[in-house]
């Protein structure tokens, strides 16, 4: 019988998940409106895109520190730093004027969102019961799907009376809202009670207990999960960050509209957590196995994805957003697998913000090379080839989490999940 979730439970789930939701407000923002900054600047999508490169990459480098700071240091300190300087940065690239200048700033930017994820897990990890755990990572992950709703919604119409810039700065003001929230409502979300005894599958080290050392055949299937996190975090973010220019220029759609129809991305993708994550508790106790199994879906989808427009380029335009989102939501279940709750069997190690954020880092390695890889591809060749390239990353990303879970599957029988 499922056991009904605690009021304390739900708070510390919508909490984290409207941080999470206040964090890509100010990350996704400019990727947003990618197609009419390139408009209004007069420069190559390609250019552009190396503000985005910035970000993605500080993003994951950041990850790693940010995980190594986040089994060292409160989360309570650490999250609120992270948004303050997103803030900061919302508000410096209102004054830029230069390709150079935004990518410095939204390069920091990037470094200030990876200072959010790996605390966030741990918060989750320390308060909740595996089962309250896995709750709460999906309302998490929803909120970032729900922000990014709200973007590309609002994003065109607001652009209809004011600048992108001021956008930006709308923006910064919501972020410096959550940072009051956080101090006015942390204290009293996340004060420490004892999870019920019956409630609890693998908890994390006490202060009076040691940490398990890491068995090495772990980093043997590490290596096979982290390429496979870094072709989702291709597959996810390149496609997001291009939809609105391949439904310009592929069929004639205006900048907004573009961006409008984008929408339907982030749609599928909030479905898609519920979905993906009933998947895994239902048939797959792991969640590597999973992972492969969507990346198989992916394969298929993008297959299909390439001959529709192969064949019939004049009538593909509600079959190509139906298909890229499926794609994109594909993905994000991959990240749920992979991101969310892989870094949770760290926990008898005492060490989940740690390989939170190393894991983390391996997918925005993968956006940052296609958020560029992309553009280059779509420019210098066209979209049907860059599909086909989304239907071997697909493939391949199938066959690495296959034999990787094989491995992870001895590390889930050794501790009992």
């Amino acid at each position: 019988m499922k056991s009904k979730l605690s009021p304390r439970t739900q708070k510390i789930a919508y909490f984290l998940a409207l941080v999470y939701f206040t964090s890509y407000c100010m990350r996704v923002n400019l990727a947003v409106m990618l197609v009419k900054i390139c408009s209004e600047m007069q420069v190559e999508k390609s250019a552009l895109a190396i503000v985005i490169t910035g970000l993605t990459a500080a993003y994951g480098a950041g990850q790693v520190i940010s995980g190594f700071l986040g089994d060292r240091i409160k989360p309570q300190h650490i999250i609120p730093t992270g948004l303050a300087l997103a803030v900061a940065c919302n508000v410096g690239i209102f004054f830029a004027s230069t390709i150079p200048a935004m990518t410095v700033i939204w390069s920091v930017n990037g470094f200030a969102h990876a200072l959010l994820w790996p605390p966030i897990v741990r918060l989750m990890s320390t308060h909740l019961s595996a089962e309250d755990y896995s709750f709460a990572a999906v309302r998490v992950n929803q909120g970032s799907s729900i922000a990014t709703i709200a973007l590309y919604l609002f994003c065109p119409l607001l652009l209809g009376f004011i600048q992108w810039r001021t956008i930006m700065l709308l923006c910064a003001l919501w972020g410096a809202i959550m940072v009051v929230l956080w101090f006015a409502f942390y204290p009293h979300i996340f004060k420490k009670i004892d999870i019920p005894e019956e409630k609890v599958e693998i908890s994390a080290p006490t202060s009076s207990q040691k940490a398990l050392p890491i068995p090495l055949y772990i980093f043997g299937s590490l290596a096979l999960i982290m390429p496979g996190i870094m072709l989702q975090g291709m597959l996810r973010d390149g496609v997001t960050n291009w939809m609105p220019s391949f439904l310009l220029e592929t069929f004639g759609l205006s900048e907004e509209s573009s961006i409008v129809s984008t929408v339907i991305l982030a749609i599928f993708t909030m479905i898609s957590y519920s979905a993906f994550g009933t998947l895994q508790k239902r048939f797959f106790k792991n969640e590597v196995t999973c992972a492969a199994v969507i990346f198989g879906g992916s394969a298929i989808v993008c297959a299909i994805l390439f001959v529709v427009n192969f064949f019939a380029p004049t009538a593909a335009l509600v079959p190509s957003l139906v298909l890229m989102a499926l794609t994109v939501a594909a993905m994000h279940g991959v990240n749920l697998m992979l991101i969310s709750i892989v870094p949770r069997r760290f926990v008898v190690f005492g060490k989940v913000a740690t390989y939170s954020g190393i894991l983390n880092a391996a997918t925005y390695v993968g956006a940052a090379l296609s958020t560029y890889g992309f553009a280059a591809l779509a420019e210098t060749f066209d979209w049907n080839f860059t599909i086909l390239t989304w239907v071997a990353i697909s493939f391949v990303g199938a066959v690495v989490c296959f034999f990787g879970a094989r491995i992870w599957q001895r590390h889930l029988n050794e501790h009992q999940f």
